[in-house]
């Protein structure tokens, strides 16, 4: 009889229905056992109308025992009995009648950077609408002459322009005013130091004019400079937190991916719901169609699409079938199906993806790190040309002395400079992200930018991982049924791309993996050895590997096949034949790579016949067998000691030492976890020419750097002396100096424009 799954639907919210799960959001009545409190957030909530009817649609569900909305904050909080009702209720309640909810936990841990946004987005609204006021009292002294208005009319539209000036000083330059602050107490020189300085002097001086006019500061007024300068300087701010936000997105989106709670089958054999954070490895689990899988494990039962696209920047959705694996974070597309797990929380590839992603987001690249250190100087230049400015002038003209420093502060605001390489490399870091690339180290941008040489590992980088695989031979006087298992179980805890393949074909013919292996291990480069009990009961050592490792001396090197042995001592016990397929784009990929002026080289543990013949059919000229993990990364520092600028990429385990040791390096995302620890950007796709647009956008993005910083530098040597000659009014100075940094923003979100497929476009 068929086998069928069926279970109750539910609801998006019923993860919510798990007492660990609700806890997070809820408190526990000290009065009532059963009674909670819980407080969660609503959208579209905008007016007491609303919370009206969020309160008295909430109320008459029975179980309910009190409901308080409030629509300025957006808030709820529901008193409910659990033993009536659960929150998977009210909560699809609450969308029913169009309001989404979000317990206030998860909200929370969200808000903080929507609402820097909106924050900045309102200082910059306040700070121009002050500046349009201030404009319009300022215009009319502009062009009438000193007899034209009235000095108390003056003296009215000083007096407003200072009211109209004060939100600007109390709430949209505060960003610059606290953050100088705290760099002031702390002893370091920010480079809001200058610019607040700057905003302060232009205030003061000002406010001097309009209500102690007569002394040696004048009676002339600078809101209109003073307000436009912070507008323009809150624009720049803007855009940068914009920036920042959008790549911070796609790590967020990430990390909120997995679900509550899942479906897991219990030892009677029923679906019984549990919270996602109480699986375990070995657990049953039942995904039904638009749900995410939240571990890793393997098909049991049924087949189904999978959107990976997510996770590995594959837009198909790709079939999984009995047998194959499933990864956390992925969505199950068409049919209900079984899972085992196998690796949950940390150990999942997930949450190695979203740990790289983070830890990405917080390194500086080397050419950050050298901004940095000329901020620091170029600050205390600032300084002392603003000094110089007083001086110069003080003697003749006070007035334009103070102005002319203030002028000077604002026009060498070091926004430019400070946002230069950040704003371009972490654009290029979240358009990888959305691409399948993830960076470990930022300064992978930089290193891929200078290379002249790659060097590819062969299996699993331009071959596919799983190859064919045939049994060629088996000896008559073994149970063939028997070595199948041997198979199995020797290979069942390799990572390498082999031992996978002939593990899976082994399972496809019946074999059970189940065999106790004693002091099993596996020599890198050459295969696996353990201690197997025989049917028998005796003792047996059992080698599975390349020929050199299993003692074979007779294998014929011009073989096309790759030949994989099975021994006990001098007996061959099977031997099997593998077939590598070439990856789809590899040939033109590496056409491609050579024409760009790449030197391209090959390097692999396998027989020198079939990565001969593999580099004759992708055209590279330079290609080395039997290469152990040892010999590959001593051919890369020789390549290292010739200046070169080395690029590995691979996925093996003993591809790990010279991809940390090369000058940078990839790894292809079906790698071991130990190598993808130590590449510098993990591809996640199976498509290698992504390589080529890869290295073109790295070389574009330091492109951009090398031009926002060049910017910068001609920005500033051209505005200081302006500045000091009293040539440039602050406003005009705040003008340029809000260009200069939006004009380095503008620049960076070329490089959001990217496809893996750029670069197929010349193939065409």
């Amino acid at each position: 009889m068929a086998k069928t799954l069926a279970v109750s639907s539910t609801n998006p919210w019923q993860g919510l229905d798990i007492q660990s799960e609700w806890e997070r959001f809820s408190q526990r009545d000290a009065s009532a056992n059963e009674v909670w409190t819980s407080h969660v957030w609503v959208d579209n909530m905008h007016c007491a109308a609303c919370s009206g009817r969020i309160e008295q649609a909430i109320k008459q569900q029975t179980g309910v025992l009190a409901v308080h909305a409030s629509a300025a904050s957006k808030r709820v909080r529901v008193i409910w009995d659990a033993q009536q009702i659960s929150p998977s209720k009210w909560f699809a309640n609450l969308n029913d009648i169009g309001y989404p909810a979000l317990p206030l936990n998860e909200y929370n841990a969200i808000s903080d950077r929507t609402v820097q946004q909106r924050k900045m987005l309102w200082r910059l609204v306040v700070a121009v609408f002050c500046m349009m006021q201030v404009m319009m009292y300022a215009y009319p002294t502009y062009l009438a002459s000193s007899n034209d208005m009235a000095p108390d009319m003056v003296q009215l539209m000083k007096w407003a322009s200072w009211v109209l000036t004060l939100p600007v000083m109390l709430f949209s330059a505060t960003p610059f005013l606290s953050q100088a602050w705290a760099s002031v107490k702390q002893g370091q020189l920010g480079m809001d130091v200058p610019v607040s300085l700057g905003i302060l002097a232009a205030f003061v001086m000002s406010t001097l004019a309009t209500f102690a006019p007569g002394g040696w500061w004048g009676d002339v007024v600078y809101y209109d400079s003073l307000t436009m300068f912070v507008s323009f300087l809150l624009i720049g701010r803007w855009l940068d937190v914009k920036l920042r936000n959008r790549t911070a997105g796609a790590l967020e989106n990430m990390m909120r991916r997995l679900p509550h709670a899942v479906l897991k089958k219990n030892v009677a054999g029923e679906w019984v719901q549990i919270a996602a954070s109480n699986i375990n490895a070995g657990d049953v689990l039942y995904i039904r169609p638009g749900e995410v899988f939240a571990a890793d494990g393997l098909v049991l039962f049924g087949s189904t699409s999978v959107d990976e696209s997510m996770l590995t920047g594959e837009s198909e959705p790709v079939v999984k079938s009995v047998g194959a694996k499933v990864i956390a974070g992925s969505g199950n597309l068409t049919s209900a199906i079984e899972m085992q797990v196998q690796q949950v929380g940390e150990g999942t590839q997930y949450h190695a993806l979203v740990n790289l992603m983070a830890s990405a987001s917080t390194e500086k690249p080397g050419i950050a790190l050298l901004a940095d250190k000329v901020a620091q100087p170029f600050l205390w230049g600032v300084l002392l040309a603003a000094m110089f400015a007083v001086i110069f002038w003080w003697t003749t003209d006070p007035v334009k002395a103070i102005m002319s420093a203030v002028a000077v502060l604002v026009v060498t605001c070091p926004c430019a400079l400070s946002l230069a390489t950040p704003a371009a490399m972490l654009a290029s870091a979240g358009t990888f992200a959305k691409g399948g690339i993830l960076i470990r180290r930022l300064q992978a941008i930089q290193s891929i930018s200078e290379i002249d040489t790659i060097v590819f590992d062969k299996t699993g980088t331009l071959t596919e991982s799983l190859q064919q695989v045939a049994l060629a031979e088996t000896h008559p006087d073994w149970d063939r049924q028997w070595l199948l298992d041997v198979i199995a179980s020797m290979s069942r805890d390799s990572l390498h791309p082999v031992a996978q393949a002939l593990h899976g074909f082994a399972l496809n013919l019946d074999a059970q993996d189940t065999l106790a292996t004693q002091d099993w291990q596996e020599i890198v480069g050459g295969g696996m050895s353990a201690t197997i009990v025989t049917k028998a009961g005796e003792s047996l050592h059992v080698t599975l590997g390349n020929a050199a490792f299993c003692g074979i001396t007779n294998e014929s090197d011009t073989e096309a096949l790759r030949q994989v042995y099975v021994t006990s001592g001098a007996t061959l016990l099977a031997r099997l034949s593998l077939s590598e397929q070439v990856k789809p784009h590899a040939k033109a990929a590496i056409s491609q790579l050579i024409s760009n002026g790449l030197d391209i080289q090959l390097l692999s543990g396998d027989r020198i016949a079939p990565v001969k013949n593999l580099a004759a059919q992708l055209g590279i000229q330079r290609a080395y067998g039997l290469q152990k993990a040892e010999e590959k990364l001593q051919h890369v520092k020789l390549l290292q000691q010739q200046g070169r600028k080395v690029l590995m990429v691979g996925d093996g385990l003993n591809d790990g030492p010279v991809i940390a040791a090369a000058h940078t390096s990839i790894a292809m995302g079906s790698g071991v976890p130990l190598t993808q620890a130590q590449a510098d950007m993990v591809v996640l796709g199976n498509d290698i020419g992504v390589l080529v647009s890869l290295i073109s956008h790295c070389k574009k993005t330091i492109l951009i750097v090398k031009q926002n910083l060049l910017w910068a530098a001609l920005y500033n040597a051209a505005g200081v002396p302006l500045a000091i000659m009293g040539l440039l009014p602050a406003w005009l100075a705040g003008l340029g100096m809000a260009a200069s940094s939006l004009l380095v923003l503008l620049n960076a979100l070329r490089l959001t424009d990217w496809h893996q497929s750029d670069w197929q476009k010349g193939q065409a």
